[in-house]
């Protein structure tokens, strides 16, 4: 009977030794979805969209909700040479609700683009709950706007690449929405 106690004692205390053991601080993952961390440049499809917002990290997340919108909406337009993607972040508990808006016009793959400013009206960032000075800020001619699409494929549905821009809304004169290290890796 002493054995048997033996035995149990020492499987349980080796166990709990274990456990203790393979205890350790967590490491963000480059490929999770962590929103303060920029996503991966990657280009296999997996829906990811970041950047720097002001300095601030902003990544795509919006929580699940049936037949809500998501958190990216990517559409390839072949007939119109175009393309759209919109990426959306919202966390209730920090009053966030924004929306990033990159529409590239002439598209043809591969390739640096200018952003779509549609005569200086196309809304590149809102905000929906007024956290910023003016609620929505507009792509300018003038201003940067830059995207390079680094990998294209219409098999496989996917679009990738880094941006960076400058928004302003005419309204809020001196008020500049500064998008640095932006990445997407989108399947459509």
């Amino acid at each position: 009977m002493n054995r048997i106690r033996y035995i149990f004692f020492s499987v349980l205390l080796f166990l709990i030794g274990a456990g203790v053991l393979s205890c350790k601080k967590e490491v963000a993952d480059p490929d999770s979805s962590n929103p303060n961390v920029l996503p991966p440049l990657t280009h296999e499809g997996k829906n990811t969209f970041g950047c720097k917002v002001n300095g601030e990290v902003w990544v795509a997340q919006m929580p699940f909700s049936v037949g809500g919108a998501s958190e990216i909406e990517t559409e390839y337009y072949p007939d119109l040479a175009g393309v759209q993607i919109v990426a959306r972040k919202k966390d209730e508990d920090k009053n966030i609700f924004e929306r990033l808006t990159i529409v590239i016009s002439g598209f043809n793959g591969e390739n640096s683009y200018l952003v779509e400013t549609m005569n200086n009206e196309l809304g590149g960032f809102s905000d929906f709950n007024d956290n910023y000075d003016c609620w929505k800020y507009f792509y300018h001619d003038s201003l940067i706007r830059n995207v390079k699409v680094s990998y294209f494929s219409s098999s496989s549905r996917i679009i990738s690449g880094t941006f960076e821009m400058d928004l302003v809304n005419p309204s809020c004169p001196g008020d500049t929405i500064k998008i640095r290290e932006g990445r997407f890796d989108c399947s459509y």
